[in-house]
């Protein structure tokens, strides 16, 4: 007679679930890491556009130039902010599945310490079994002397 957790289907469904939570999150956080380096190299280009406007001032340009940096540096802006939002975005459901996945890992620990006492009271009935039925042992080789 062996152990059988009477909850083995359902501990194996949430652990199902809890390893499809944690991908769902990995891929969360893959997608805001990449959103979020995509706003990195915007803020940077638009910092070095600044940078060579600042340069061609002190150095002295055509105002078509001015003109057509400070466009750019327009642009950027826009992209900058459209990125920011998809960054937000990408932070919030980065954070949502993060719950998610944390709730689920905590079902699934429930679960475990369910089986893991039912284990251990399934092992202290065997002991007793054992224990009673070696006294019965015991007092018939007494009886039979």
């Amino acid at each position: 007679m062996s152990f059988q957790f009477t909850l083995e289907k359902v501990m194996q469904f949430k652990e199902q679930e809890k390893n499809t939570t944690q991908a769902q999150y990995q891929e969360a956080v893959d997608q805001f890491e990449l959103v979020a380096s995509q706003l990195y190299e915007l803020l940077k280009r638009k910092e070095e556009l600044e940078t060579h406007a600042r340069e061609q001032i002190s150095t002295g340009t055509s105002i078509y130039d001015l003109q057509q940096n400070q466009t750019k540096v327009l642009q950027l802006q826009h992209e900058i902010q459209v990125k920011q939002r998809a960054t937000q975005l990408a932070r919030e459901k980065m954070n949502k599945k993060q719950e998610d996945f944390i709730l689920k890992s905590i079902e699934l620990k429930k679960y475990e310490k369910m089986k893991q006492l039912k284990q251990e009271q399934y092992k202290e009935e065997i002991k007793r079994v054992e224990l009673l039925q070696m006294d019965e042992v015991s007092i018939r080789l007494f009886a039979n002397r």
